[in-house]
Formats: C-alpha cells, structure tokens, sequence
C-alpha cells in the first residue's frame, strides 16, 4: 500500500514543533508502553521467537558460544502478563526442543541493556523469579546507555585477540537516534544478526526539516544520503529506500523488513533485519510469512491479537507466476536455480514450488534432463513451453 503526500506547504517551523511533540508524548508513554500490548507487539515477538528458534539451533551446532542482546530491555513483562522480549527470548530458549543438545557443545549468553532504573529494577525481579536455570547460560542485565555500551563492545573485540561469539541485537529504541556507524560496525562481525526497529514515524518527520536536523539526521545515516532519499514524494518510497540504505551502510548481504501500521494505516515503524548469511535470510522470510501469511510484509496495529482464524488468508501469488515466466523467457533455468534467485525475492520456496507444478501442470512450462519423479529435488531445467 502507497500513501501519497499532498504538497509540501508545512513550514520547517511547524515540523520542528510537531517532531518534538511526538518525542515528548514517546518520551511520556514510555512507561506505559507496559500498559497495552497490540497486534504489532505481538507480530514482533512471534518474529524474535520464530527466529531463534531456528537462529540457536544453527549456530548451537558449530559454534562454542552463542549471545543475545537487547538493547532497551524495559520491564520484561506488560501489565497484562504478555512477555516483553528479554523474557521472549529467554522462554523461547528454555523451551527449545533443542535446548539440552545445544548446551552439550555450547554456552548460551543473554544481554539486556536498560537506561531506565525503575524498568531495569522490574526486568531483574523478573528474571530473579525464573525457576529454570541452567548451567550453562548466563543472563546480565546492564544499567546505562545502550549506544555507549555498544561502542565500548566494538572497541573491545576490535582489539587482536578478542573475538566475539555468534551473536543477534535485538536494537528497539524509544526513538529514532540509532547511531548508523553503530549498526555498520557491528555487521562486520563475523555471524552477527541485526533486528532493529526504525522509527520511521519520527524519522520521517525529522528529514523533512534539515535545517534543524541536519547533525543528527547524518549521525543516523552515517552520511547525507537522507538528503536524496528526502526527495521521494511518497513516504513508503522514503522508507524502502531508507532500509536499503542501511542494508548499504553495513555492507549486508540481505536485509529483510516488515511494515508496522498505525491506526492510520500508514507505516509507524519498520522491522529491519540484516544478515550476511543465506540461511538468516531465508529464516527471516519464513517468520515475516507466519506472522503475515497472506503476504505483504506488513502488519496492522488495529488487528486483534487473539481473533481466531477460521480460515488461513492465502497469499496471491499471481506475481510469483509471472516473475518465473520472466524469468525464464530470458533463458531456461534449473529448478533449483530459481530457488537461489527467489532468495531475493519475498516469496518463499514453497511458493515457488507449488507455482512451478501449477505451470507444469497447465502445460506453461517444459521440464527436461532429470531423472525420477520430477519435483525440485530432481532438480529439471525448465523453459517455458513454445
């Protein structure tokens, strides 16, 4: 969905003025942020868990350490028992099938970083109230800045000798002010995982007033490229551009975000994902699909995060279709071919899979030089059908 902006008519004065009102009424809700828990709350920690459940796993197996971090824990529980993500991570960890056979070969090491006093004092009562703990995973809640605490990281494991664990940052600010060389310098790690919401709302706003915001917009961006990205006259545009851009900035193989709709139903903040690995990436795809299985990569506020669903929506997968045709009228293609080139694509295998037998089926598509039952294992070259 595009929401297309009307003229420009609103001065840089009456911007300044309505940014800093959203960062006072963020700053005034940040306590009761605790008091709800929404639909994209929700699509949030589904997100985080799906993940590491496959994120502990993978790396658990061939590596002797695996770390969490989240950067602005907060209280770890909302008024109405709805777990925040420290303890998201945490219960998804402990209740891992897995989690016994990951801890034969590996520590596991949870990080939660909170500015707050009163939050970080309810966060450790939380944690200090979990009954399973095993050995071999640690959990250290840390008082202060998160983007200072994340320098001093870099700085440490810059230096020859240190080397740091595979680890995933869940970065969840209250704001916008994400330090982009923070972000870069952390995806030259090896088998780092970045999640971070980008508080497009605010962000937005803030480029729209350079005059004021010049100095912190190029601290975000870690250059003045939000000064091209500004131009574009539709605000999705900005914000496609804008998480490529970070992509770009930390020299990331694949980025992958969801869309977070306001009651407006016009994005209030985006989910950014950067990985440098094949398989971050098609784990991400398959979490943003169960958290959105009727496709769009994006989710709605005003959803009921209870309402039962009688009925699975299906995605339309009519692009799809036409993008193997595309792709193939240029050349044949192996199955499995598609598969890699889908990898930058939003679709997951399956879809592609279940759309390539439709085309075969219907006599759209040729298949030749395999042996078997023809299926993606067999791994045919196709072609479209003359």
């Amino acid at each position: 969905m595009r929401c297309q902006n009307g003229p420009r008519r609103t001065t840089n004065n009456q911007l300044t003025q309505s940014v800093r009102q959203h960062q006072s009424i963020d700053m005034a809700k940040r306590k009761d942020y605790w008091d709800e828990y929404t639909n994209l709350q929700r699509v949030k920690h589904d997100i985080i868990r799906n993940y590491l459940n496959g994120w502990f796993p993978i790396l658990g197996s061939i590596s002797g350490k695996l770390v969490y971090f989240d950067t602005h824990a907060g209280k770890g529980r909302h008024r109405d028992g709805h777990l925040g993500s420290p303890l998201v991570a945490l219960d998804t960890f402990s209740k891992h099938t897995s989690r016994d056979r990951i801890l034969s070969k590996c520590e596991v090491s949870f990080i939660f970083i909170e500015k707050d006093a009163e939050c970080k004092a309810a966060l450790d009562k939380e944690i200090s109230n979990l009954v399973d703990k095993p050995e071999k995973v640690s959990i250290n809640t840390i008082a202060g800045d998160c983007f200072a605490c994340l320098e001093s990281l870099v700085d440490h494991f810059k230096k020859p000798g240190n080397r740091l664990a595979p680890s995933f940052f869940f970065i969840d600010p209250y704001g916008f002010k994400v330090p982009g060389k923070i972000i870069s310098e952390l995806m030259r790690f090896q088998r780092v995982e970045l999640f971070i919401n980008i508080i497009w709302r605010e962000l937005d706003m803030a480029m729209r007033q350079p005059a004021t915001m010049e100095n912190t917009l190029d601290n975000v961006f870690g250059d003045t490229t939000w000064k091209e990205i500004t131009q574009l006259p539709d605000i999705d545009e900005r914000a496609e551009a804008t998480a490529m851009h970070f992509q770009n900035l930390a020299n990331a193989k694949w980025s992958t975000h969801i869309r977070m709709l306001g009651d407006n139903q016009r994005t209030r903040y985006f989910l950014l994902h950067l990985s440098n690995h094949d398989r971050g990436r098609d784990l991400m795809k398959e979490c943003v699909w169960k958290s959105c299985p009727d496709g769009g990569y994006l989710a709605r506020k005003g959803d009921k995060i209870n309402q039962e669903i009688l009925i699975q929506p299906e995605p339309n997968l009519i692009p799809l279709r036409k993008w193997i045709a595309s792709t193939l009228a240029q050349r044949p293609h192996r199955w499995q071919e598609l598969a890699e080139l889908n990898r930058r694509e939003l679709w997951l295998n399956k879809h592609l899979n279940s759309e390539i037998k439709w085309l075969l089926k219907h006599g759209e598509l040729s298949a030749t030089d395999y042996s078997g039952r023809l299926s993606a294992k067999a791994n045919p070259l196709l072609s479209l059908s003359k």
